[in-house]
């Protein structure tokens, strides 16, 4: 983040942990908010955003850390996971709140999916939505359901049980920045997926297959 200066946390010479982004480095102080978000503190962070005094004051604890947005977990030897976005969390009809990003990690393992967004506003269970990449539209759609419904059940026993996915839907249209639907980072834009596509969450729950074609 620029309003921290880009500094905060990394691997220091041989003291680092795979899947973590590290330890804070000198003088950054850190500590986790309400869900979990990630907090900063350090003599490099902004003082505040120009002329803009109430969004300054939004972003800042009382006790002066900058809420970063990003969700995460420190480990005892001060190691930091980033697990989330809290704008990207989403409450299901059971009242829970979902993570998506570290879900979304798990399945892009998957080389027949190109793109992936857990979504579930509205519906009792997450459901995801996908984009098949170039191997995955090679193949018949009996393989790609079964190599998804494989995907599923070996996910799903590693989550908590609100987190478990109820289906997979394969969108007809690619996700790009042309459309709208992806940043020029290549991020897709939750938002914009879900303003097309939440009108159909509960057809899609209560289909019988667990591999849906939009």
């Amino acid at each position: 983040m620029t309003e921290n200066c880009a500094y905060s946390h990394g691997a220091k010479g041989k003291h680092y942990k795979y899947g973590t982004v590290g330890k804070a480095w000198p003088e950054v102080e850190v500590k986790l908010g309400e869900e979990n978000e990630i907090l900063v503190k350090h003599d490099g962070m902004m003082k505040g955003y120009f002329k803009d005094p109430e969004t300054t004051k939004n972003v800042f604890t009382p006790d002066g850390f900058l809420k970063t947005g990003d969700q995460g977990s420190i480990d005892s030897n001060g190691f930091l996971t980033l697990t989330g976005r809290l704008k990207d969390q989403f409450k299901t009809d059971k009242g829970k709140f979902i993570s998506p990003a570290a879900i979304e990690m798990k399945l892009i393992s998957n080389l027949d999916i190109e793109q992936v967004c857990v979504v579930g506003s509205g519906v009792p269970q997450p459901i995801v939505l996908v984009t098949l990449s170039t191997a995955g539209k090679a193949k018949s759609k009996d393989e790609i359901i079964q190599t998804l419904s494989l995907s599923l059940e070996q996910l799903n026993p590693t989550l908590e049980s609100f987190e478990r996915l109820e289906k997979v839907v394969i969108m007809k249209q690619e996700w790009t920045i042309e459309n709208g639907l992806m940043t020029p980072t290549l991020k897709v834009k939750r938002n914009e997926v879900e303003k097309i596509h939440l009108p159909m969450y509960p057809k899609w729950y209560k289909n019988d297959s667990t591999v849906i074609w939009e």
